[in-house]
């Protein structure tokens, strides 16, 4: 008798756990304003990055919800395997979530200035390589404009930001970078345990790289695999590999 495999019903923490996020979620918008140390915008971030992760979290379960697997002719495997990646996006917004909460008022300022420091430094590298031209020219100041009302909305100034040495940052270097006295802080440690077994696969995925594409290239060139082997490809299954394509 072949051995059964192991099966986890979603809709035992699907709902429940949504609705739990989607609580904490107005409870920062509403609560959090007055209650944390820090500017308002702050608040405003955490909210939003909460969302981030709840409709990931939706949309990954929509997308792979028996109805639309078995009623959906359109619907293929690959896009299970497409959309594994997002699993790393919700683990990056708990990150930075409990980083900013570390120390709101520090971590909270960083985490918006440095977005505007990189979002100006983008429109500066436009306007190097595409400055002169009258539709770039209209859409850089557009956007400019914009980023300058938001910088000063959260009470900021573009001198500031621009004066920022500081970047926020990546999930992976946030944990690898050691302490004074060489060690790593209880966050570190805690986040470290996301990191292991598949999201390392998750991000080499994501970014594209040959050891995110051995276990799921296949799915990408069914069409040139053996025509008796394509039923085979399953993504529950580990059978697909791109060191087993046969031209």
């Amino acid at each position: 008798m072949p051995e059964k495999k192991p099966s986890l019903n979603a809709a035992t923490f699907q709902e429940p756990l949504v609705r739990l996020a989607e609580v904490l979620a107005q409870k920062v918008k509403r609560e959090a304003p007055r209650l944390l140390p820090a500017p308002p915008f702050v608040a405003v971030d955490l909210h939003v990055l909460l969302r981030q992760a709840m409709h990931t979290y939706n949309m990954l379960f929509y997308l792979n919800a028996d109805e639309r697997r078995e009623t959906d002719c359109r619907w293929q495997n690959v896009y299970t395997i497409i959309s594994l990646p997002l699993i790393r996006n919700m683990i990056d917004c708990l990150y930075n979530i409990t980083a900013i909460l570390n120390n709101p008022a520090a971590n909270g300022v960083l985490f918006r200035k440095s977005g505007f420091y990189r979002a100006l430094e983008a429109l500066d590298v436009d306007e190097q390589r595409y400055g002169g031209q009258t539709k770039w020219d209209t859409w850089i100041q557009k956007n400019r404009d914009g980023l300058d009302f938001a910088i000063r909305e959260c009470g900021l100034t573009t001198s500031e930001v621009k004066a920022q040495t500081k970047s926020w940052p990546t999930l992976g270097k946030y944990v690898s970078d050691r302490q004074p006295g060489g060690g790593f802080t209880p966050h570190q440690t805690f986040l470290k345990t996301f990191l292991f077994g598949d999201w390392r696969q998750y991000s080499a995925m994501a970014h594209g790289a040959f050891e995110g594409l051995l276990p799921v290239a296949m799915y990408y060139i069914a069409d040139s695999m053996v025509h008796e082997d394509r039923d085979k490809l399953d993504p529950s299954s580990q059978q697909s590999s791109l060191c087993k394509f046969r031209a």
